[in-house]
């Protein structure tokens, strides 16, 4: 019997040891995939932002600038920005410590964020006035710029957007909230000892298991899986959403989008019940929506768009998906260019 639980030993080692052994070897010998664009020095500290021009566009048209969810990646909008710069110089960036930028040590509340990116598309030489495409906490962010810089913004596109108001319009109590927080630390803790494993060297939760990811190119597909295995990433991105509270109350101080022409996206696909987060109600999708009409009506120009084939990340992430809401995107960016100088409301 003795020999038998140490043939079963020494097989569980093998069958453990031998994937964190591979796993470490890769790490070691695996090399840095370079920034698709340029770093550029903000205050101490470097932004990485990557623009492509037009294919079939003309350059007199605004620009466009993408600017990402909580924690998000820029890789993960390759189909959106591929989409936009059909017609238009399209530019994303990556906030403070997330993908290829540089750690801050600053807060990340939304005038912390919009006076960054300021800085970022002076140093990058970016023509003004542009068209703002925000997903998801990016709605906060946007309308934070707008404050700060109203001659700045000549349309705004947000998709399946985050809402000053919106913790309130779930009916969260403090209970509900401290529970998501306490479960996304675990999660990412779970995720760094992986990295610092080496097991997302071969297989890396983050990509795997996130359908929209399996239909990008080989070196975007490259560029993905690099960023979302540094920790650094992991430490950068729950700041994020640790910052909710406060760059909603700075966002809520912008009430007008004067005569800006404005899209609002709501992805309305069903959340399925085992996907919905727990103390959250079961009309989500419809709230959301209710919210996006709110943003859309901050503009005398505004209009709210409702694609029930996506959820919130395949809006943006999903070709298929992306090619549904493209035409609503040019339609903002073609009367954006035509309207000129837009009143600050």
């Amino acid at each position: 019997m003795k020999k038998i639980l140490k043939i079963i030993g020494i097989g569980l080692l093998v069958l453990i040891g031998t994937p964190l052994i591979l796993g470490q070897f890769l790490k070691l010998v695996a090399t840095d995939v370079p920034p698709p664009g340029e770093l550029y020095d903000v205050g101490g500290y470097r932004l990485h932002i990557n623009c492509v021009e037009p294919k079939n566009g003309s350059n007199d048209l605004p620009t466009v600038i993408i600017e990402t969810g909580a924690g998000t990646p820029s890789p993960t909008y390759h189909w959106l920005q591929q989409g936009v710069a059909e017609t238009t110089k399209t530019c994303v960036y990556d906030r403070a410590g997330l993908a290829w930028s540089e750690e801050s040590g600053l807060p990340r509340d939304s005038q912390t964020i919009a006076t960054a990116l300021h800085t970022l598309l002076d140093e990058a030489g970016i023509k003004r006035p542009f068209v703002f495409a925000g997903h998801s906490i990016a709605g906060l962010y946007t309308r934070q710029y707008v404050e700060q810089y109203p001659d700045d913004v000549a349309g705004l596109i947000f998709l399946d957007a985050s809402h000053p108001g919106q913790v309130a319009a779930f009916g969260l109590d403090e209970d509900a909230m401290e529970e998501q927080a306490e479960t996304l630390e675990a999660q990412l803790a779970a995720v760094k000892l992986m990295i610092n494993l080496g097991i997302t060297e071969i297989y890396n939760p983050m990509t795997a298991s996130a359908p929209d990811f399996a239909g990008l190119p080989e070196n975007i597909q490259e560029q993905a899986d690099y960023v979302s295995t540094l920790i650094r990433y992991f430490e950068a991105a729950p700041l994020e959403g640790g910052s909710f509270d406060i760059a909603a109350q700075q966002a809520a101080r912008n009430t007008s989008l004067g005569n800006r022409p404005v899209v609002a996206i709501s992805a309305t696909q069903p959340i399925p019940d085992e996907q919905k987060p727990d103390g959250f109600p079961d009309n989500l999708v419809q709230i959301f929506a209710n919210l996006h009409k709110e943003i859309a009506a901050l503009s005398s120009n505004g209009r709210h768009v409702e694609i029930d084939t996506a959820n919130h990340m395949s809006l943006i992430a999903n070709k298929d998906q992306v090619a549904k809401i493209l035409p609503y995107i040019h339609d903002v960016i073609t009367e954006a260019k035509t309207r000129g100088k837009p009143s600050r409301g």
